[in-house]
């Protein structure tokens, strides 16, 4: 029987920066399910350019499932809003669907405004591309209700994970997970694998 395959998709979290590529949580997801998976992680991605990238990079690999997480860049480089960025989800989640695949969206990770002003690019309005966040959030979670996508609320369970007092043991600069947040990004993962297609 032929191994699952999986390509991840997606902005610098994916990527797994700024630690090593064995840490990330695609690898560490890649060690957990003994599946072939594809990191297509990059830098600074915007979900219209991975959708540009997505014939070449993911579907040209045949995979069983592609997982997609993006969006904080949308906002960041105000490319376009909550809305813009779902429909950019959903143009995504049609195409895998259409080349025989399985679409897993990751609604994009929570971030934190005054580690991200401290830490990360000055001069950024944080605390509105938070309230950006928890608006595609609430929208993903009812495109999940209307279309048969997979949708997994990775931004309430990494949210969950830390407290104030705790955050910069999950959160490195208010943006990007720590090592401990990628292990337990690859725990939830793995626990939530999609039923396989016959």
């Amino acid at each position: 029987m032929a191994k699952t395959k999986v390509v991840f998709i997606g902005n610098s979290i994916v990527n797994g920066f700024p630690h090593k590529r064995s840490q990330c949580f695609v690898s560490l997801y890649r060690e957990a399910t003994g599946f072939e998976v594809i990191n297509k992680g990059q830098n600074g991605e915007t979900t219209a350019a991975v959708l540009a990238r997505l014939q070449k990079d993911a579907l040209a690999h045949r995979p069983d499932l592609v997982y997609l997480l993006s969006g904080t860049n949308d906002f960041i480089y105000k490319e376009t809003d909550p809305a813009g960025s779902l429909a950019l989800y959903d143009k995504i989640a049609d195409m895998v669907t259409e080349a025989g695949a399985r679409p897993v969206l990751l609604i994009p990770l929570p971030i934190d405004p005054p580690m991200a002003s401290r830490l990360w690019i000055p001069g950024i309005d944080y605390a509105a591309i938070a309230r950006q966040l928890e608006e595609l959030r609430r929208l993903m979670l009812a495109y999940k209700e209307e279309k048969p996508a997979e949708v997994l609320d990775t931004h309430a369970f990494f949210a969950g994970l830390y407290t104030e007092e705790t955050k910069e043991e999950y959160l490195r600069d208010g943006l990007h997970p720590t090592v401990q947040g990628h292990e337990a990004l690859a725990r939830f993962l793995t626990a939530q694998l999609p039923e396989q297609r016959p």
